[in-house]
């Protein structure tokens, strides 16, 4: 199914299980140039206990927080949802050769496993620095989970 998330890239649905990508079919070459303020990508995601323990062994992060343990919900890594958003923007907005300069956070609400989350990327601004904002959101709830601002430069600007 082809849709348009921006008038400037054709993005396409893939969808698994517990993931549902928007994915970008082609951009024109990679430079400031190609892209405008407003341009926007997003995903939708589930996060399972699975994905959680292994983060935490990736990381060496066993905070009891972030385990089943019975009667509580665990609750999503921040760097998680972090990486997530770092995913989007190093391979599809901006895209590939991105460098992170700067990069401001807030975790306004818990977010737990097994919440279907939208995670969201705009650019803002276009010029040597990028600048982009970005949110994940639980649906169901409206409930902002992660937000923040990254400033970026591209690989051939550095």
């Amino acid at each position: 199914m082809n849709k348009m998330l921006s008038n400037r890239f054709p993005y396409f649905v893939v969808n698994n299980k517990n993931y549902q990508k928007i994915c970008k079919i082609h951009t024109s070459s990679f430079s400031s140039a190609a892209f405008k303020a407003g341009d926007k990508i997003r995903i939708q995601k589930t996060l399972t206990q699975k994905d959680l323990d292994a983060f935490s062994n990736l990381t060496s992060d066993h905070n009891y927080l972030h385990q089943n343990n019975g009667n509580k919900r665990p609750i999503v890594h921040g760097a998680l949802l972090n990486g997530l958003v770092a995913g989007l923007i190093g391979t599809h907005l901006p895209g590939p050769g991105t460098v992170l300069v700067s990069q401001t956070i807030k975790f306004p609400n818990k977010c737990f496993v097994g919440e279907k989350l939208t995670i969201s990327v705009e650019l803002v601004d276009v010029r040597k620095i990028l600048k982009v904002k970005f949110y994940c959101i639980v649906e169901e709830e409206k409930k902002v989970v992660f937000e923040g601002e990254a400033k970026l430069m591209l690989a051939k600007d550095c």
